[in-house]
């Protein structure tokens, strides 16, 4: 694939900069505990996207088995107002965060292929990762031969073709899961038993006809099916589904509708008895023997193909080549974008969730969400309608345990969908990210009902891509608990969980997650508004790479930093009025928060695009730590 582009630029570097290149043990690429150096380059360039190339940042490139790390002097000792990852420094990307690679000459650009040598020499280095980053190199002053050793290093290492080849079989780290009793991960029995419970809905039960995943190693060990279901006929009927996913309760109401999730019939099976059975079954479930309401989405949504196309799309115009292309995308924006048709599969989604929610909210109906293999699109509208019909889902961990539930136990294929192994055999699609879209635009509509922000979600997708975490990093949790058992050629897996944030960020940066605005009292259902036309770009997840488009002074972050600055304040003066203190002087004046809030940008807590505020912001001082706007807001604070 080769590509017309810009002519070269002249270098404004010389030698003898390079030469007095220095860096500290706390500016050098730190390693994980089990990490390995494959390659490094020293007296490497890197670029700003679109940036005029007269100004680079001069540092040493290295390639280890777990991400690719540039590490320059320019890196700003105690910057610690943007969001600080303990596992990856602030020029670097997890190697299952690359998706493309190209190789950049004089006027053209071609796509490399993974897992090929290169043999002659590189000048520059695209890469292009899954979450939007693009990150160009120059081995102009480098040593001979550096881009070929690079880029060889990352054609190999970052397409793993087999999983034990990711870095979390290697990572030696210790790990603590005690922090995480909040979530439910729903890896035993009695943790479907007691969300049975919590949702109160009648007629269920807990099978444990797949307990050894023999029945169907795709879903979870622990199948919600009817009570008039005995396991010899739900053993009769899976295999006629596919990907033997057959029907299964993941929510419901105390007034008996439910939310059911299936697969459709294989291709080669005619007869649709045994579907039919099964669906007779869900009916009796019902307390008024209701007719169970069926949403095919194989028929209604897109398919995972037309979502990584659609995506690709989107990654043009979030990643333009040049200078030249950004402004000729600027100028025609919107039909660019409505051409990607990804905004429109935010729109099916949301709509589709909306008529389940109707249907079980209203009409008391059981809804049966029926899908190809029964683990894509299902995942994301049973997430999405269970979000506007339970409020639990719309607190921090209640959040994380839907995801746990719908995605991770009942099997979405994260493995294929993200791509962490390269396969021919492979479909690639970022399901996830449509649906954390979608989640997005809930907060757009409703600010006052979900306890996370938007930079949670926006975090989330980013550690869906780090090779650490076993959350997103396994097809089901048959092959999660294989690995955690020690398959064949590699060694017992540590299982940790992304959910534990304290393994990638300081307090100040978990603070962020948590929305000032929530309030707990809103406990009915959401309608969004689902039309193109009521929808927005998540602009925080697809542009904060690039710095021209970043409001410099101004933007939501400004917003959302006051609400906190005034949570701050009710918290402090509600702590010195209850002992005694009630002189009412706060520890902060108004005029230095908005001294603060001139500083910020509007990418924060993410884009380092502009130098101007390094160490400026002392955010563990004026705002609330992440554990206090767990219970704290602006709007409940009084309710107390």
């Amino acid at each position: 694939m080769t590509e017309l582009r810009e002519s070269r630029f002249k270098s404004y570097i010389d030698e003898e900069e390079f030469a007095s290149i220095t860096l500290t043990d706390d500016q050098r690429t730190k390693l994980l505990d089990g990490e390995t150096v494959v390659c490094e380059a020293p007296k490497v360039l890197l670029f700003l996207p679109l940036s005029d190339r007269k100004k680079a940042t001069k540092g040493i490139l290295t390639v280890t088995t777990f991400k690719l790390s540039f590490a320059s002097a320019d890196d700003r000792e105690g910057d610690n107002c943007y969001q600080q990852n303990f596992l990856l420094g602030p020029n670097d990307t997890c190697l299952s965060s690359i998706d493309t690679i190209y190789q950049i000459g004089d006027k053209s650009r071609k796509k490399l292929i993974p897992g090929q040598n290169v043999s002659g020499k590189i000048k520059e280095l695209l890469v292009v990762c899954k979450n939007m980053r693009s990150l160009e190199f120059s081995f102009k002053h480098a040593d001979k031969d550096s881009g070929k050793n690079v880029t060889n290093a990352l054609l190999h290492h970052a397409y793993p073709k087999r999983h034990s080849l990711l870095f979390a079989y290697d990572y030696k780290e210790p790990c603590c899961t005690s922090l995480l009793k909040e979530v439910c991960l729903f890896r035993k029995r009695d943790n479907w038993k007691r969300e049975l419970e919590r949702t109160r809905c009648k007629n269920w039960k807990a099978s444990v006809v797949n307990e050894n995943f023999q029945t169907s190693p795709a879903m979870m060990s622990t199948l919600i099916v009817p009570q008039s279901l005995t396991d010899s006929a739900l053993t009769l009927a899976v295999e006629h589904f596919r990907n033997r996913c057959c029907p299964v309760w993941v929510w419901g109401t105390p007034q008996g509708a439910a939310l059911v999730r299936m697969a459709d019939l294989l291709p080669t099976i005619q007869d649709r008895t045994q579907e039919n059975i099964l669906l007779e079954h869900i009916r009796k479930s019902h307390p008024e023997k209701k007719q169970p309401y069926i949403i095919d989405l194989t028929k209604e949504c897109p398919s995972p193909k037309e979502i990584q196309l659609s995506f690709l799309k989107l990654r043009d115009l979030c990643v333009p080549e040049n200078t030249r292309t950004f402004k000729s995308q600027d100028f025609k924006f919107y039909g660019l974008l409505d051409s990607t048709k990804w905004m429109s599969h935010v729109s099916t989604c949301l709509s589709k969730a909306l008529e389940a929610v109707n249907q079980i909210y209203d009409e008391t109906s059981t809804v049966v969400l029926q899908e190809g293999n029964g683990q894509d699109l299902n995942c994301a509208i049973s997430s999405l309608t269970q979000l506007m019909l339970d409020p639990y889902f719309r607190t921090k961990f209640g959040f994380q345990s839907l995801i746990q539930k719908d995605w991770v136990a009942i099997g979405h294929p994260f493995v294929n969908r993200l791509g962490h192994i390269l396969s021919k055999d492979i479909e690639q699609s970022p399901i996830f990210l449509l649906f954390l879209d979608c989640v997005w635009q809930l907060i757009q509509q409703y600010p006052t009902a979900f306890q996370f922000s938007e930079t949670y979600v926006t975090t989330i997708w980013d550690s869906a891509h780090i090779s650490l975490f076993e959350t997103f990093l396994f097809n089901c949790e048959h092959d999660r608990i294989i690995a955690e058992c020690g398959g064949v050629g590699h060694s017992p897996l540590i299982l940790r969980s992304v959910w534990d944030w304290s393994e990638q960020f300081a307090e100040k940066d978990i603070a962020l997650f948590c929305n000032p605005l929530y309030d707990d009292s809103f406990k009915g259902p959401l309608r969004p508004q689902s039309a193109v036309s009521h929808l927005d770009v998540w602009t925080q997840c697809y542009f904060r790479w690039l710095p021209d488009l970043e409001i410099r002074n101004g933007g939501k972050p400004q917003i959302d930093l006051c609400n906190r600055f005034i949570v701050s304040e009710i918290f402090e003066l509600r702590e010195r009025i209850q002992s005694g203190e009630v002189n009412g002087k706060l520890s902060r004046s108004k005029e230095e928060n908005l001294e603060l809030l001139r500083k910020v940008n509007s990418f924060f807590p993410f884009s380092r695009n502009n130098g101007q505020i390094a160490g400026m912001l002392p955010i563990n001082n004026v705002l609330l730590t992440g554990d206090l706007l767990d219970t704290q807001s602006i709007l409940n604070l009084n309710n107390d």
